[in-house]
């Protein structure tokens, strides 16, 4: 039998490191070997059950009444909720699959300048089958869409094809955030994550949602290019503790209104305090008044995902 380290164990099961450790010491979920260094082994059987368990618990299942069911009678509950039978080739190992994040960002490309849709989808619901939300956002999506990005501005890419990719990453990361929704166990505290009125991406936040999902904070998406009113509104209704705005043009939204106007717009109408969180692209001028405001700003998902491992 094969034997494996957190960190493996982690990206084929999907769950954090600090979470099996949690899962170990709360619940006995899985009893790991012990090496010579004394660091933890995780067996096939064990990457197995924590597999099947981060399905479960994202389907609503709370972990403290299945941790410590075997793995036939998780297979029962899977199979219940989803309606089909259980299928083992839905939980790999390093045997059945190997982690090439490189392999797959050439497939997609391959596959985007032929438009072969069904390709990309296989090879994404692979990838969300095998990475954590952590690694699918900053091993898979940010390189990917940083290469877009530049094959786009030297023509190598249409910026058909680049829609083309966005529109199928945001419906396969959709499904990630309305799975997310059903947990029991996240943090108490919420946040609302969208982009003002003028910015009409909404790659970045999804990508920033990811990296909530993988640290189980509770948020919201309210999605691209929401109006001060509406976002006041949604605010005031559900007291976040912060709001994350995602800004790519820099300061100027929209031709009658700037990031600035569209914060003050924001500040002054909340009935409750609230923090305000930026990420994205600004000019310099522009972070400098964000730190008179004290607002956080992320210029990438990198340093959003270093905050987020702190929150």
């Amino acid at each position: 039998m094969q034997y494996f380290n957190i960190q493996v164990a982690s990206q084929l099961s999907g769950v954090a490191s600090a979470t099996i450790r949690a899962w170990e010491k709360r619940y006995k979920a899985v009893v790991p070997q012990r090496g010579d260094n004394k660091h933890r082994l995780y067996s096939e059987k064990d990457i197995e059950k924590l597999t099947l368990l981060f399905r479960l618990t994202e389907l609503g299942q709370s972990i403290g009444r299945i941790a410590h069911l075997d793995i036939e009678e998780l297979k029962k509950i899977y199979s219940s909720l989803m309606h089909k039978p259980y299928e083992n080739s839905q939980f790999t190992t390093p045997d059945q699959e190997n982690i090439d994040i490189e392999k797959m960002l050439k497939n997609f490309f391959i596959a985007l300048s032929a438009y072969k849709l069904d390709i990309i989808s296989h090879e994404l619901e692979k990838a969300k089958n095998i990475l954590t939300p952590r690694d699918l956002c900053l091993k898979l999506l940010v390189p990917l869409f940083r290469e877009i990005g530049i094959k786009v501005f030297n023509n190598e890419l249409s910026i058909a094809q680049e829609h083309t990719l966005s529109a199928i990453f945001s419906f396969h990361i959709g499904q990630m955030i309305g799975i997310h929704y059903q947990k029991k166990n996240l943090k108490d505290e919420l946040v609302l994550i969208t982009t003002p009125e003028g910015e009409m991406h909404e790659i970045g936040i999804m990508a920033s949602a990811l990296l909530c999902v993988h640290y189980g904070i509770k948020f919201i998406f309210l999605g691209a290019n929401l109006p001060a009113k509406s976002l006041v509104e949604a605010a005031n209704a559900l007291r976040p503790k912060a709001i994350l705005l995602g800004v790519i043009k820099g300061h100027e939204i929209s031709e009658h209104k700037t990031l600035t106007d569209y914060l003050t717009e924001v500040t002054t109408k909340l009935n409750f305090s609230s923090e305000i969180w930026i990420g994205g692209n600004l000019r310099p001028y522009i972070r400098t008044e964000l730190d008179k405001r004290r607002i956080p700003f992320f210029p990438s998902l990198e340093s959003f995902d270093e905050f987020l491992s702190k929150f």
